[in-house]
């Protein structure tokens, strides 16, 4: 007969705690960090510098708060001009998108942005709405 305090006669309580906190800590990492790809921001281009390829948005972000929003585009980030095709006969072709180049938005513009993996870097950018100024 084994005596009570017997070690071989333990739970293997031990073992199982650890990896429960190792999970654990691994779900609350991964909420701690949310996944910025493909989140989308939009709003009012106050400033573009195609040289240091960057735009500045005015965007209302939560409760309605206005901020300027700085985005990096980096070269391989896709750039389009997305307008209303008036010959459209249902919702499959409404819009027409063509490729711009960063210089082609203007201040007064209103952009979609989606961003990166990184939440300061694009990866696409659409015009959806021309500012009055030049259109």
């Amino acid at each position: 007969m084994t005596a009570p305090d017997d070690p071989s006669r333990r739970p293997a309580s031990r073992p199982r705690a650890a990896t429960g906190l190792i999970l654990l800590s691994l779900l609350l990492a991964s909420f701690a960090h949310p996944a910025w790809a493909g989140a989308r921001r939009a709003g009012t281009v106050l400033a573009v510098d195609a040289q240091s390829r960057t735009i500045v948005l005015d965007e209302f972000g939560a409760n309605a708060e206005r901020r300027a929003l700085r985005v990096q585009v980096p070269p391989q980030a896709v750039v389009l001009l997305s307008q209303r095709n008036k010959d459209g006969r249902d919702l499959t072709d409404s819009f027409r998108e063509s490729t711009i180049t960063l210089s082609d938005i203007r201040a007064g513009d209103f952009v979609v942005v989606e961003l990166s993996s990184d939440p300061e870097v694009a990866r696409l950018v659409m015009v959806t709405l021309r500012g009055r100024a030049g259109s």
